[in-house]
């Protein structure tokens, strides 16, 4: 049983920078039967992007206010979840993901060239944000709050773009004849027997908030079965559960507030 959710009543993760709102819930769809294909995989798109936009804002919001050397070990292995989680989503895009699209159309190609340009577009900011955590983490740099603010000034206004953009792209391919049950299929057994378990799993559960936009996404999201959810509640998010602290959702998927604001 999950717990009751907090109430929020202090700036939470879904600024400074914007959630997206799903298409299902834009265009007003509650009977899944009547979704096109194109449209559940962009809702389902969208809600894996908030859950790093809401990462995204964990990080920007708190990080004036850590200050013990425990809370910044933390929130370093935070940070750097956030990373693996990035990079993980965006490799298998590029990988798997995109080229599946063209394989199961068999006639249009480079469907997704603009999104994996924009991938590029950010890479020197984000790499820059990632060589400071990991120094953070290997003791060879000192925390600096302002530090971390202002890699994220930089990396966040392509980033956070392109999180936005690519949800109208997967829109558009409503008009191409493409096997999208298969395509579904193919993305979430990839994106589960493939998930890196020590962090990217943690961060991801305790960033989902599986009420967004409640009741649009109940039989959808989280897109795995209950019992997946305990198997990662008791084996993977512990180990670094100091980490999770500095998450907007419980081990539930349910929005708390943001403790370091």
């Amino acid at each position: 049983m999950g717990q009751k959710p907090t109430q929020i009543t202090k700036q939470w993760a879904d600024g400074p920078f914007k959630l997206i709102e799903s298409p299902r819930k834009r265009l007003g769809i509650t009977d899944l039967k009547k979704e096109s294909g194109a449209i559940f995989a962009a809702t389902d798109m969208c809600l894996a992007h908030n859950m790093m936009i809401r990462m995204l804002n964990c990080i920007y919001l708190q990080a004036p206010h850590v200050k013990l050397e425990k809370d910044i070990a933390d929130f370093a292995t935070f940070m750097h979840a956030f990373l693996v989680m990035l990079h993980e989503h965006h490799g298998n895009e590029e990988k798997m993901y995109f080229p599946w699209l063209e394989e199961l159309n068999g006639e249009v190609k480079d469907l997704m060239n603009k999104n994996v340009e924009q991938h590029h577009g950010f890479a020197a900011s984000l790499q820059a944000f990632e060589d400071y955590v990991a120094a953070l983490r290997e003791g060879k740099a000192e925390y600096d709050s302002a530090k971390v603010i202002s890699l994220i000034d930089v990396l966040a206004p392509t980033l956070v773009e392109h999180l936005h953009e690519e949800i109208p792209t997967f829109e558009a391919l409503d008009k191409l004849e493409i096997d999208w049950p298969v395509w579904m299929k193919k993305v979430h057994k990839a994106a589960v027997d493939g998930a890196e378990m020590e962090f990217e799993i943690p961060i991801a559960l305790t960033n989902i908030d599986s009420t967004f936009e409640h009741p649009y996404h109940v039989k959808t999201w989280p897109p795995f079965p209950w019992y997946a959810a305990v198997i990662f509640r008791w084996f993977y998010v512990p180990k670094h559960k100091g980490a999770w602290r500095f998450s907007c959702c419980d081990w539930y998927g349910k929005p708390k507030e943001l403790e370091f604001v």
